[in-house]
């Protein structure tokens, strides 16, 4: 049998600041020496920016991890923060909606470490379970694997928006 904790802290990454773990799960680092001006710039009005890319992996990761695993209610996501969410969010109104960057940022690190606590208090036995809060009756591991894809989708555009600004050849892989 797999050790399923073991490969879930791999594919979120481990922790703030570490580097092991898999290579498309670290949106702050991605993003480590970017401008403020950097992380608001689209390509286009209708292209969503590098800061919302990043709150949006918070946005999904608290959602899929905080409601529909832990079954917490209530407000989870700061109302400041729901700008992240599913729907398209214009630049502007992202930078209205967020106090600072550096504290939308710090609230995606905290995200990240609550999903580690979580990560950390499942035994091998509870990653079969499914939660009478999950969606379509999917089991713990089926969300933390689902989540893990989503953020590896949008870092990759986080990594396309940056050769961009760099004005880099597009990284391949």
């Amino acid at each position: 049998m797999p050790d399923y904790k073991k490969l879930t802290h791999f594919l979120y990454g481990r922790g703030e600041g570490e580097k092991e773990g898999f290579w498309y799960s670290h949106p702050l680092d991605d993003i480590d020496g970017l401008t403020e001006e950097q992380l608001f710039w689209v390509p286009s009005p209708n292209s969503l920016c590098i800061l919302w890319q990043v709150g949006h992996i918070a946005h999904r990761e608290r959602t899929h991890i905080g409601k529909f695993l832990q079954g917490l209610q209530g407000t989870i996501i700061p109302s400041q923060y729901e700008v992240f969410g599913p729907d398209w969010c214009s630049t502007e109104k992202v930078r209205q909606s967020v106090e600072s960057v550096k504290a939308a940022l710090t609230w995606v690190s905290e995200v990240r470490g609550e999903s580690h606590k979580y990560i950390e208090s499942l035994t091998e036995d509870d990653f079969q379970a499914v939660p009478q809060t999950s969606p379509d009756g999917l089991s713990v591991a089926h969300w933390l694997f689902i989540t893990t894809a989503h953020t590896a989708l949008h870092i990759g555009r986080i990594q396309l928006l940056r050769s961009l600004i760099e004005g880099k050849h597009e990284r391949a892989c």
